[in-house]
């Protein structure tokens, strides 16, 4: 269905998941698990990410050096998603940001 990943991660986001899987001594054969948490009643999803190794409901990608594994289920909610890595005054850490066309 998708040959490219549907979701974009911003170069910031990117380097920060590197140094995590370097930092946390993430094994060979883990990638990196984008998808949803839930859907609310009120039509809002909730984004989550982690590590994980490769099920067999899952579409695999290779983005710039790292699995990004999604499940297939999931393929559409992430189109037009941007995992971003933000950085403010009083906290920094992964967001995801809906691009509204």
């Amino acid at each position: 269905m998708f040959t490219e990943l549907p979701v974009r991660i911003s170069t910031l986001a990117l380097s920060k998941i590197k140094s995590i899987m370097e930092d946390k001594n993430i094994p060979k054969g883990y990638g990196l698990r984008i998808g949803i948490k839930n859907t609310n009643s009120c039509g809002t999803t909730s984004f989550m990410m982690g590590f994980d190794t490769k099920k067999t409901a899952d579409d695999s990608f290779l983005h710039n050096g790292i699995e990004i594994l999604i499940a297939k289920k999931e393929l559409l909610f992430l189109v037009d998603i941007t995992l971003d890595f933000e950085i403010t005054e009083n906290i920094s850490g992964f967001k995801f940001n809906k691009e509204i066309a």
